[in-house]
């Protein structure tokens, strides 16, 4: 018995290709030969898989429909221009949303992606409020809420709320410290902007929580790591009219708020002191010690407005030692 191979012809393979052709239609047949009489069982093989060529490749993406695709997307980036992201990122996603509609212009939207991030590097994440918050609570040794720091970066001028769309949104002047990025929510029930600051936001909050600690006495002062920059980045404490106009104003003085007042540079340590000072000049003038303030959980003595040069003969002791022996003369 002689093994004869059946070979497809050009059309057959054609039609195999397209599936027009099943393999039971590839000729297993019984053959006989007439010319000898003699009969032969021919087994015709199955037909051969077809090498995967790209015999019916998708159809070239048209103009029409990829200007449809375009304007699909950019209607609906839309709705992302309101909310403080950066160009850069919404550029990125048109293109992530292009490759998601097209995936044959995957490879395309790539090498344009990789331009955008080469000339427009998307920054760090950030941190989120909640995050700030505890970095604040560490560093003032005082609870900050999240809803504080929120609050606090309208007052400063960095965030605006959108209370429509429920967003916190970046000014012109937050987009320094902070960038906009898309979120979604662990159930996947709300996507949307998300704003996450850089650590160069921790020193303009630490500045605003001081101050609002020494104007309220929400808090110790003798933990708080007080800093205030005189304008002039003088240590003397200003003893001018207007100064001495503003402490008529009020009725008792703190040593914190009196620095506060005079704009200077403090710590912890110079505030007890300058304290320990002041409560000796005013036992010497008065017999007795100051009041104290309740409440708080260090000793914080409280003097009368008449006193305000008192205070600040203090202040100076520390801050202008070689004058101290000269104050305490006077």
């Amino acid at each position: 018995m002689n093994d004869l191979a059946h070979n497809l012809t050009s059309e057959e393979f054609s039609r195999y290709s397209k599936g027009q052709l099943s393999n039971d239609e590839c000729f297993i047949e019984r053959a006989t030969d007439d010319r000898h009489s003699l009969e032969y069982d021919i087994d015709i093989p199955m037909c051969p898989q077809p090498t995967p060529l790209l015999l019916l490749q998708r159809p070239m993406l048209s103009p029409e429909q990829l200007q449809n695709a375009m304007e699909t997307i950019d209607r609906l980036s839309g709705w992302l221009d309101d909310t403080g992201l950066k160009q850069a990122a919404i550029a990125q996603w048109k293109f992530n949303a292009l490759a998601a509609m097209y995936p044959d212009l995957r490879e395309v939207t790539e090498l344009a992606k990789q331009l955008i991030g080469s000339s427009s590097p998307l920054p760090d994440a950030g941190m989120s409020v909640t995050e700030v918050a505890s970095l604040l609570t560490e560093s003032l040794e005082t609870k900050i809420k999240p809803e504080q720091v929120n609050q606090a970066l309208v007052t400063l001028g960095y965030q605006q709320r959108n209370e429509q769309k429920r967003i916190w949104i970046l000014t012109e002047a937050g987009t320094e410290h902070g960038t906009s990025l898309l979120a979604t929510s662990g159930n996947n029930k709300w996507q949307g902007t998300q704003v996450k600051w850089h650590r160069s936001i921790l020193a303009i909050l630490e500045n605003y929580f001081r101050e609002e600690i020494n104007s309220t006495g929400d808090a110790d002062e003798s933990v708080l790591p007080l800093e205030y920059t005189s304008s002039s980045n003088s240590s003397q404490p200003q003893s001018n009219a207007s100064s001495k106009t503003q402490s008529k104003s009020k009725k008792t003085w703190t040593i914190a708020e009196r620095i506060k007042e005079l704009n200077l540079k403090s710590n912890p340590t110079q505030i007890q002191l300058i304290q320990d000072f002041a409560d000796e000049l005013y036992k010497e003038k008065h017999g007795t010690l100051p009041s104290r303030l309740s409440g708080r959980k260090s000793r914080t003595s409280s003097y009368p407005t008449t006193e305000v040069e008192l205070i600040d003969r203090a202040i100076a002791m520390v801050f202008e030692p070689q004058k101290k022996a000269a104050l305490i003369n006077a």
